[in-house]
């Protein structure tokens, strides 16, 4: 009967040491470059409310701020990051709000620094691109390094969300 406890001790030991070798693989390393879509939200739309109830009725009344006429917002990106120069090459698709919007596009480039991101094996990069508020994106390298998963900010108030496939 001992000897049978030791045989199954030993055998789970065995297979724990067998086990504590996998290790997800991790993350590649950022190098090359990668081309990259990403959209942003149509939060202009959302602009800002407030309200209040009334007592009487019980009805919200409410007040909307809508971004005005004129207004150019980002709709989406289209990038090629380069991770060995630290620079990114974009064109953007803006909308101007209008009656009707018209739609129109705007290219550009900047040199990014690169840093820790907010998750194990995740990277952050930030730039200014010419003309705009700070950018810092998210960058999370998936599928042996040939995709890169990417989310952000864009100055202010727009949220980014898209991938970066290897070139």
């Amino acid at each position: 009967m001992k000897n049978k406890r030791i045989r199954i001790l030993a055998s789970g030991l065995a297979a724990l040491g067998v086990f504590s070798g996998f290790m997800p693989s991790a993350s590649a390393a950022l190098s090359g470059s990668c081309g990259m879509v990403v959209s942003v939200p149509h939060n202009y739309v959302l602009g800002t409310m407030s309200g209040n109830v009334s007592l009487t009725t019980g009805a919200f009344t409410s007040n909307f701020q809508f971004d005005g006429a004129g207004s150019v917002k980002g709709v989406n990106v289209l990038a090629v990051i380069d991770f060995n120069t630290s620079t990114i090459s974009f064109n953007v698709t803006n909308v101007t709000i209008g009656t009707p919007n018209t739609y129109g596009t705007s290219a550009g480039s900047a040199t990014f620094t690169t840093a820790a991101g907010p998750l194990p094996n995740s990277y952050t990069i930030t730039f200014t691109p010419p003309s705009s508020s700070a950018m810092s994106l998210n960058l999370l390298p998936v599928n042996s390094g040939n995709t890169v998963l990417v989310q952000g900010t864009s100055g202010s108030g727009s949220a980014l969300v898209g991938v970066c496939q290897a070139l």
